[in-house]
């Protein structure tokens, strides 16, 4: 079984707008972490709030630049001709499982056996 020409671009256009999303997320973060270095005259709460902030912020844009890799990743397979292979065992992914994250490298039973630690 191989994805249809539609499939493939309904995901394509799912990749990119998370994509846009992404960018428009870390630029929000980098604008906020410019704000909180500003401030560098704050109190000892503030203080400890702005940095609880930048721990926040920074954990949360590691995992959107993770994202954004994968998607360019699935990006390059889409052009490539070879998306929507799990990278583990080489079988094609579940449609249903690249309609919920279209960046997903592998199929559903090697994620769960690479989170048990198994692969």
């Amino acid at each position: 079984m191989s994805y249809s020409k539609t499939f493939l671009k309904r995901i394509k256009d799912k990749l990119l707008k998370k994509r846009e999303d992404i960018i428009s997320s870390l630029d929000e973060i980098v604008s906020q972490s410019n704000e909180t270095s500003e401030r560098a005259t704050l109190d000892e709460g503030d203080k400890a709030v702005a940095h609880y902030s930048l721990h926040y912020l920074s954990q949360l844009s590691y995992k959107e630049l993770k994202i954004y890799n994968s998607i360019e990743i699935s990006l390059k397979k889409i052009e490539g001709g070879n998306f929507g292979i799990c990278e583990i065992c080489g079988k094609e992914i579940n449609p249903k499982r690249i309609e919920a994250i279209p960046w997903a490298p592998f199929c559903v039973k090697c994620q769960e056996k690479r989170e048990k630690g198994l692969i």
